[in-house]
């Protein structure tokens, strides 16, 4: 998984957009801005989410190795 490229806009991706470059269905980001675990703004109708937000998410999601 990467996060979505830099963008002159104040890094501000659409729900498709970060969806894209996860590899999850846009439906599934809504879950995750709702639930409280992807943070986002609303611009008008429409939810924007930080490149931060993302990078944020992304390193909660780590996996640890584990000692066998």
């Amino acid at each position: 998984m990467s996060t979505p490229e830099p963008r002159p806009d104040g890094g501000l991706y659409s729900v498709r957009e970060v969806a894209g470059q996860l590899g999850v269905h846009p439906e599934t980001i809504r879950r995750l801005i709702h639930g409280g675990r992807l943070d986002a703004v609303r611009v008008g109708r429409v939810l924007r989410v930080h490149k931060e937000a993302v990078d944020t998410f992304l390193a909660r999601q780590r996996i640890k190795p584990s000692r066998d």
